[in-house]
């Protein structure tokens, strides 16, 4: 079972109902909501959201605060200044409204193959390093 998505409706209007279709689709399991339900909801693996804020570090802050693992911002008109903006604030990721669908569910599993490998990482006190063997003085030469 894939992990659970929360879309946040407000400012994806036109968006929103289009990529929960897609992400449902493609077998996730997707809430939708309005930000003012966000601190009255268990939260999610992964929060979808379009970040307006005058202070997106605020948001961001908030948002893990309150359980949310990952936020990905996201946006209806990207823009490379909105990206670089929201990523420094905190978004721990950030897409287009409208990709194409598959491009849509490749991101979002992006960020959920990157939580799989982190909570691995933690449960195995790794980090996502494995131990290199030293194989320095067992070289053969040719």
């Amino acid at each position: 079972m894939k992990a659970e998505l929360l879309l946040v409706r407000d400012g994806l209007e036109g968006a929103a109902p289009w990529m929960a279709q897609v992400l449902r689709e493609a077998g996730f399991r997707v809430r939708a909501t309005s930000a003012a339900e966000l601190g009255d909801i268990a939260p999610a693996e992964v929060v979808l959201l379009r970040i307006a804020d005058r202070n997106p570090t605020a948001t961001c802050w908030h948002l893990h605060r309150q359980g949310y693992r990952w936020i990905v911002a996201v946006s209806g008109s990207p823009n490379s200044q909105e990206c670089i903006r929201l990523l420094n604030a905190g978004a721990d990721y950030y897409i287009d409204a409208w990709l194409p669908a598959a491009e849509l569910v490749a991101r979002v599993n992006v960020v959920l193959r990157f939580s799989a490998w982190l909570a691995e990482s933690y449960d195995y006190g790794t980090l996502g390093h494995q131990p290199i063997p030293n194989t320095a003085g067992s070289r053969t030469h040719q």
